[in-house]
């Protein structure tokens, strides 16, 4: 969302600044096709925005369905968690720190510890 939806987003101006730099423009803000090379990265990480949200919804919603909410809600959180990090950390270089890290472990053991559970098993009892 953040490269798709900020007016700031580095990629999608470097596209429209490096059109305006192979194509200079007669009149400022005339020159529509460099306008549309910053519209079209815009366009596709929103798509791609949505496509992951769908995903994660479905496999919730599965995961929902095989062991109840409570684990599906703490797997989702958890894999929500991890993938917008590294994302964060590969793709706009944000920093972690030790105590980020620590949480970020205590997240991940929660999760494999209800993991373990199954509602089968309870409901069986």
């Amino acid at each position: 969302a953040k490269v798709a939806l900020a007016p700031d987003a580095a990629f999608p101006i470097w596209c429209r600044d490096t059109c305006t730099g192979f194509r200079p423009s007669i009149e400022t803000g005339a020159d529509y096709i460099c306008i549309a090379t910053e519209l079209i990265p815009r366009g596709f990480f929103l798509l791609f925005m949505v496509v992951l949200n769908i995903i994660m919804v479905t496999t919730f919603l599965d995961g929902m369905n095989e062991s109840g909410s409570v684990v599906a809600t703490a797997l989702s959180t958890a894999s929500n968690f991890s993938v917008s990090a590294l994302c964060g950390i590969f793709f706009f270089e944000e920093k972690v720190d030790l105590l980020w890290c620590c949480g970020y472990s205590l997240i991940i053991a929660g999760v494999g510890l209800l993991s373990t559970v199954s509602m089968k098993q309870f409901k069986q009892h």
